[in-house]
């Protein structure tokens, strides 16, 4: 077993320390405006503590005005969906690529692999297109769809838990009488739960900070919290402590989600690379 130098062990924490630094100090200053009062923030440092830190004026203001609290809700509507179709779907792909011979199945993968050098900004003309014909414009399901899509990244990352689950298990199932979908069920989804877990967390923050895609779909009838957020750095100048106040409420949930995922979200990731 190498032993760690001295210095090398001081230097892993210098360069820790620095990292969370530059992490924090760009939401210290969020935290701090988001309680402070107008005058408040226009005679005092960014870097400066709120006089009360029980001033809760920011948050009622944006969340009546701004109207987040149905935009989160919404968000959490769009996300349960999706990334629940999306790990179903991807699961399902996965398994039957990864374990089944079929002619065709080349093109597939290569299929697969080749959309992600396609941009979705470039795609979005002739899906805008066939969602307006579905008449799901201003609608939520209209961007659960497409969230719901099956990716090569998801694929990869089964790929990897599948590759180290034994084919005897499906062939002792078969024996017994089992179908395919019982075999997958059964057995193959419950061991790709740490897969699942990887999926669901680089996903749901992708979906939970896109902008493009709902801002495109839902306009202002159903509207997301990055889509509602937009609203306060448009014409209509907005105190930036109604905005910092507006931030943090969206930063809370990922927050609280972490809190309770991140046993989860080590392990998952762990077995993501597992081979």
């Amino acid at each position: 077993m190498i032993q760690e130098s001295k210095l090398y062990r001081i230097l892993r924490y210098v360069f820790l320390l620095a990292a969370c630094i530059f992490v924090i100090i760009p939401v210290v200053p969020v935290v701090y405006m988001a309680f402070k009062t107008g005058v408040e923030y226009s005679s005092t440092n960014v870097l400066t503590p709120p006089s009360n830190w029980l001033n809760f004026y920011n948050f009622a203001y944006a969340i009546r005005v701004g109207k987040l609290g149905r935009a989160l809700m919404n968000t959490a509507v769009i996300l349960g969906i999706s990334l629940s179709l999306q790990i179903l779907f991807t699961t399902m792909v996965s398994y039957v690529l990864h374990r089944f011979e079929f002619r065709g199945k080349k093109i597939v993968m290569t299929l697969f692999t080749l959309t992600m050098f396609i941009p979705v900004v470039t795609t979005q003309t002739v899906v805008f297109q066939i969602i307006y014909r579905m008449r799901l414009v201003n609608k939520m399901p209209s961007v659960i769809i497409l969230y719901s899509g099956v990716g090569i990244v998801g694929i990869y990352i089964m790929f990897n838990l599948l590759a180290s689950i034994s084919k005897e298990l499906d062939e002792s199932a078969l024996i017994d009488g089992a179908s395919y979908f019982t075999i997958y069920r059964r057995i193959i989804l419950p061991l790709l739960k740490p897969a699942c877990t990887t999926l669901l967390i680089l996903n749901g923050i992708g979906m939970y900070n896109d902008f493009f895609i709902p801002n495109l779909y839902l306009r202002k009838n159903v509207q997301t919290f990055t889509v509602a957020l937009y609203q306060f750095f448009g014409s209509t100048a907005t105190p930036f402590e109604i905005v910092s106040a507006a931030i943090l409420l969206g930063i809370i949930p990922i927050g609280i989600v972490y809190l309770f995922l991140q046993k989860y979200i080590y392990y998952g990731l762990a077995g993501a690379v597992k081979s």
